[in-house]
């Protein structure tokens, strides 16, 4: 896929792509030009598309009229998704005239930034999903004041979006762990961020039992992958952002009875490291690590078995009563090793998609939330509200604790009964020490989509929620 180029111009001779919203004024000097009432033609219901050919009486091929409903129902996140709808009518180079899609509470420097976000997006899902075979053309966008700015900040979101997606959907024979750590090398270079990969012998000295246990099973070496980047002084805090990054996960000795679609158990570890890329691309004045614990859970004669003991980072000991709850094992190592060899971390958000519980609770619509501190938690909601999407608060309570408890070791990696998605989040709380405010995201529902496949659920929460 070509990316389309976009530029700040005043006037162009390409196809216009036109916002209309209902009881709008469509333009009468192009209606007269074409010889027909285009306020009775072109659609104004919301995310419908009509496209008019100007049949040679204008410098262009056609007008793309797309139907934003009605102006006061508009919001940003029914602007994102009215935008998308017209990305597979774009097939020739095209200029959209933003001042159309002006509303109140949305001005034209929020319109560019958003109209070049969400239609890469969407090109992006059309390739994916195979619906589009030819290279996109380039877009333009018209304003009267320099957006210039603005168009790049929307381009740079959906560009670590976009990353994140790619990340996840390379099929798991070539994402290895290993891969991926070269994938966040060549990341750390293009923006000049500090990059740190633990090999398997680094994280033996460092005794992550509980990461080295899930991979006993793989041919793949294990590495936790530490990028850094610092927008503010050394001795400011930084918030770590911890991506489960299973880049293929067979159950272990509790095998899936379906593993297909295996390869998106990353999508977390994916996650964290479009979220850097789009704080790097903006220059955000923070301090941010993304960590990537990267291991495949697979059998063979050294697989970690359940009943098995092993001892955490932390110097807890776990006992594996499932070996397909993995990836609590290998964020737990990560959460560890952020507190314990990173300087100045207090704030951490992990990511994963961890339960099957929280997938059936929520669905395809809702990531999972769990939070240890208020403050942190409303400024994520303040976040998640500003980035359209979509999160919902779920409980700890020392009853879901209690079910954790072990008679072999500190604790086991699950619990009897329901609420599997609380336990899991229990389970990772265990290793967040005082004093360290936490986030648990399970995106196990939203991660991906059988269409489109991975989304990039919660990169631009997690951007903004840093910035």
């Amino acid at each position: 896929m070509k990316q389309a180029a976009y530029t700040c111009v005043k006037e162009g001779v390409r196809d216009a792509i036109i916002p209309v919203y209902e009881n709008g004024n469509v333009g009468e000097h192009m209606g007269e030009q074409l010889g027909c009432d285009l306020k009775g033609l072109a659609l104004s219901e919301f995310k419908k598309v009509t496209v008019v050919y100007t049949l040679g009486k204008m410098p262009f091929s056609k007008l793309i009229f797309l139907g934003m409903g009605e102006r006061e129902q508009m919001n940003t996140m029914r602007m994102r998704e009215a935008f998308a709808a017209v990305s597979s009518f774009v097939l020739e180079p095209a200029s959209f005239v933003a001042k159309h899609a002006v509303c109140e509470g949305i001005d034209v420097h929020q319109v560019c930034a958003l109209f070049a976000e969400s239609y890469m997006l969407s090109v992006y899902e059309e390739c994916k999903a195979g619906k589009q075979s030819k290279t996109y053309a380039d877009v333009d966008i018209l304003a009267d004041e320099d957006v210039s700015k603005d168009i790049q900040t929307g381009l740079s979101y959906s560009e670590g979006i976009n990353y994140a997606r790619d990340l996840a959907n390379t099929p798991a024979n070539i994402m290895t762990p290993k891969r991926l750590s070269e994938e966040a090398k060549e990341l750390a270079d293009r923006y000049g961020l500090e990059c740190t990969i633990l090999n398997k012998q680094d994280l033996i000295d460092l005794k992550a039992g509980a990461l080295l246990a899930v991979n006993q099973g793989s041919d793949e070496d294990p590495y936790m992958i530490v990028v850094r980047y610092q927008g503010k002084g050394e001795e400011d805090p930084y918030t770590a952002l911890i991506g489960k990054g299973l880049t293929f996960d067979a159950g272990g000795y509790n095998l899936k009875s379906d593993p297909y679609g295996m390869k998106y158990d990353m999508c977390g570890g994916a996650d964290v490291l479009g979220a850097i890329a789009i704080i790097a691309a903006n220059h955000f004045p923070v301090n941010v690590v993304a960590i990537v614990p990267a291991t495949e859970n697979l059998i063979n004669g050294h697989a970690c078995k359940p009943s098995d003991v092993v001892t955490s980072m932390s110097g807890k000991t776990i006992e594996v009563v499932n070996t397909d709850a993995e990836g609590r094992m290998i964020l737990c190592d990560a959460i560890t090793y952020a507190q314990k060899h990173l300087s100045n971390v207090t704030r951490i958000v992990d990511i994963a998609t961890l339960t099957g519980a929280c997938a059936r609770a929520l669905g395809g619509v809702y990531t999972g939330v769990f939070a240890n501190d208020e403050a942190f938690y409303a400024d994520f909601c303040k976040a998640l509200a500003e980035s359209d999407e979509k999160g919902w608060r779920l409980p700890l309570a020392v009853e879901y604790r209690d079910t954790l408890k072990s008679s072999s070791a500190d604790l086991k990696n699950v619990g009897k009964g329901s609420a599997g998605a609380s336990v899991a989040a229990c389970f990772l709380e265990e290793f967040v020490e005082e004093g360290i405010a936490w986030i648990h995201l399970d995106i196990a529902g939203v991660a991906d989509d059988k269409e489109k496949g991975a989304t990039g659920a919660m990169v631009r929460t997690m951007a903004n929620l840093c910035r």
